[in-house]
């Protein structure tokens, strides 16, 4: 196993602790078996594995990975986002650089893992994490508390 790849599959067995999913797609044409035999001790009940998710569209998992054999797009990632996961982990290489960083950026994603040395950066969404509930936002923080709920403008 190369230091890419050790650097990665400990990146990822990591998420899948930290995160405990029950289910998870790892979009890749790659061989990650030595990824399924490091993870295979904790408790997944789903793990698919695939290079396209045209068969996919109706399931959610709890967490989705894009290894970065796998071109994306916006509308790509798009659909990821808002029907299959809430929570997602994109890799990619150091191609295209400042258009994956704007596309991510617009996307929500923040930058996780950036390891120029050995090719590797990660991106990660959230949505539990992505927009915060703000304090503010209440009735205590109006100027007229009773009208909170009754009014919208």
């Amino acid at each position: 196993m190369i230091k890419k790849e050790k650097i990665l599959y400990s990146y990822l067995s990591n998420i899948i602790e930290d995160e405990t999913p029950n289910t998870i797609f790892v979009n890749t044409t790659r061989d990650i078996s030595k990824l399924v035999k490091r993870i295979e001790k904790l408790n997944i009940q789903s793990l698919q594995i695939g290079p396209d998710i045209e068969q996919i569209s109706n399931e959610n998992f709890d967490l989705f990975i894009i290894l970065d054999d796998i071109q994306t797009s916006e509308p790509y990632i798009g659909m990821i986002k808002n029907l299959i996961s809430h929570k997602i982990a994109i890799f990619t290489n150091f191609k295209n650089d400042d258009l994956i960083n704007e596309t991510m950026l617009k996307l929500g994603f923040e930058t996780e893992l950036l390891d120029k040395s050995n090719g590797l950066k990660c991106f990660s969404y959230n949505l539990k994490t992505y927009n915060n509930k703000r304090t503010w936002n209440n009735p205590k923080g109006w100027a007229n508390p009773e009208n909170f709920d009754k009014f919208r403008w």
